[in-house]
């Protein structure tokens, strides 16, 4: 029973969470993105690229996580 209460409640929250993780929170704002490439003295270009992957790997495994 708790299982099936806990699936119903991560298929309800699922596609609120990835929509919010894909268009906010696995962003960086510009400035940031910016600075760290100044830091790390690369191109924002890579800057861009990692964080491209990074999103994709961990919306990735969050659409393939069942509780």
């Amino acid at each position: 029973m708790k299982q099936t209460i806990l699936r119903w409640a991560w298929s309800a929250l699922k596609p609120t969470l990835i929509r919010w993780l894909n268009e906010r929170a696995l962003r960086l704002p510009a400035s940031q993105r910016d600075a760290l490439a100044q830091r790390l003295r690369v191109p924002v270009q890579t800057v861009e690229q990692v964080e491209s992957a990074l999103r994709q790997v961990v919306l990735y495994r969050l659409e393939r996580w069942n509780p």
